[in-house]
């Protein structure tokens, strides 16, 4: 009988000792629902704000982008409370933040069944341009935010994304969501996952979170992502520019895979199917995300000529995870991290792009990437929540990319709570198959506090593929893509305890177009 799979956490320190658009989700347009009485507004609490939570928007494309927010109709109307009456909001999309050339106007109702939120697919827009939208309800009126478009499918203009994962609210403060909010230079924002996290609070926490138990009903992920979007630096970043997100595994459970979760106790929090979907309802409620394929992130964004972005989902249809001892249960061919038909989609994707560059949201590592254990033998192991646990998957990917002859595949990737630099390499070889940049975690502890004793010089030890890491600091990234080059811009937060902690420059790389060959570079974009 193999091993039972460890915790990743657990894992690793024993390593190492209407018009022009379309309402989602909500199929009741007030034209449609004229019958159903409106709320009364004189019902609310003055003190209630309408829009506690903010503006968002995402997944822009050429013509359309995705808006959001959430409406709170009564102070009982708060997240995860399914109460509050039906509510008619009026949405706005113009070119001048002032709204004098409003260009998309029409109006949806909400309630409690979709926890008062309100996604828009508008369409009918121009290519890389900047729109300003906001929303009415009652006597309110939202926050006002800014989205982009992507550029025509022809384009060559450069393109330039936030990259973030891993925001653990109960850790510490969102300082890097505000630094790229300030930034006011991003076509959008990337998030690999771990958008929330289900944990339960704990003594030692910086912030409360809500509720304070782990989540695992419907109520419970509705109320956590409800408490994020009241944070003031994630609301700025939401207003200033559009996100891409996928997720990793906390949005449901830690070490979630497709049949359950290794922290998921089914004696005493119910059926996995039960909790999975109210977790993955309540994060389609509360993300700006255009599915594509039924209760999945998995879907494919064409940026010009330059860029096509693929955003994997890595947990929906994941075999069981597996422990570092167990070679046979790594190498079994039955075994598979993106399943069957998102591994063919994602191969035809890549065979099919026309774009100069390819990057591949990946919430996982997909270069190898083993961790120290401080024993004479094996010196080394792997971590098993990542690609490296399924190299049947990792081997085949792999294999596509040497046969494709590409070296303009660039993976970008969060999950460990530090940042790396480096090739992607089969097993064995040092030949460049792509390339890869980690992102470290916004609050979430780094891999080096979470694991005393670890440095980025033991990890890059062993992995000679690598060319950099940081495994002691909190932070984002920015990608920038031109037709000559991919640059990485990693950025750290000094403490992510304090609210107003700096977040200055750490390091950059960049991959040149045709080389796979890594460059650092001493100034970032």
């Amino acid at each position: 009988m193999p091993a039972l799979p460890l915790r990743r956490r657990v894992f690793i320190r024993l390593v190492t000792a209407a018009s022009g658009a379309a309402a989602i989700g909500a199929p009741h347009t007030s034209e449609a629902s004229a019958a159903e009485p409106a709320p009364d507004p004189d019902r609310r609490d003055a003190a209630t704000p309408m829009f506690a939570h903010g503006v968002a928007s995402g997944d822009p494309m050429h013509d359309r982008v995705i808006i959001w927010t959430r409406v709170t109709p009564t102070p009982a109307s708060m997240p995860g409370r399914n109460s509050g009456p039906a509510t008619d909001v009026k949405w706005e999309v113009s070119e001048d933040p002032a709204f004098q050339r409003i260009v998309r106007t029409g109006t949806v109702r909400t309630d409690a069944d979709r926890d008062h939120t309100v996604h828009i697919d508008v369409n009918g827009l121009r290519a890389a341009r900047a729109y300003h939208y906001r929303f009415h309800a009652g006597n309110q009126t939202s926050p006002v935010g800014r989205t982009r478009t992507a550029p025509l499918p022809s384009s060559q203009a450069a393109v330039r994304f936030g990259v973030v994962s891993c925001a653990n609210y109960r850790f510490g403060y969102y300082t890097a969501y505000r630094h790229l909010a300030d930034r006011h230079d991003l076509d959008a924002v990337i998030h690999l996952g771990d958008y929330i996290y289900e944990q339960a609070s704990q003594d030692a926490d910086v912030r409360a979170q809500a509720p304070t138990h782990e989540c695992v009903s419907l109520a419970d992920y509705r109320a956590r992502h409800g408490q994020a979007r009241t944070d003031p630096d994630l609301q700025a970043l939401h207003a200033a520019t559009p996100f891409i997100p996928t997720w990793d595994d906390h949005e449901v459970c830690g070490n979630t895979w497709s049949g359950g979760a290794n922290d998921h106790d089914p004696a005493t929090e119910g059926l996995w199917s039960d909790r999975v979907a109210a977790a993955k309802r309540a994060y389609f409620e509360w993300l700006p995300v255009r599915q594509t394929r039924a209760d999945s992130t998995q879907r494919r964004l064409r940026f010009g000529m330059l860029v096509d972005l693929t955003m994997l989902d890595l947990r929906s249809f994941r075999s069981e995870q597996v422990a570092p001892t167990d070679a046979a249960g790594i190498a079994d061919p039955s075994r598979t991290l993106l399943g069957r038909p998102q591994m063919a989609w994602l191969k035809d994707g890549l065979t099919r792009s026309t774009a100069t560059w390819q990057l591949i949201g990946s919430s996982v590592i997909a270069a190898p990437w083993l961790l120290p254990t401080g024993k004479p033998e094996p010196a080394a192991a792997a971590n098993t929540d990542g690609w490296d646990g399924y190299q049947a998957d990792q081997n085949e990917l792999f294999t596509h990319l040497r046969t494709h002859d590409t070296h303009n595949t660039v993976f970008l990737s969060g999950d460990v709570h530090s940042s790396w630099a480096g090739q992607v390499t089969a097993h064995g070889s040092g030949t460049p198959l792509a390339s890869q940049f980690v992102v470290s975690s916004i609050t979430s502890p780094t891999l080096s506090s979470i694991n005393e004793g670890v440095t980025a010089r033991a990890v890059l030890a062993v992995n000679p593929h690598l060319s950099w890491g940081d495994v002691a600091t909190n932070g984002c990234g920015v990608v920038d893509v031109t037709a000559d080059r991919v640059q990485f811009d990693w950025y750290k937060t000094a403490d992510r305890t304090l609210p107003d902690s700096p977040v200055t420059h750490l390091k950059s790389y960049a991959v040149a177009e045709g080389s796979g060959s890594l460059t650092a570079v001493d100034i970032p974009v």
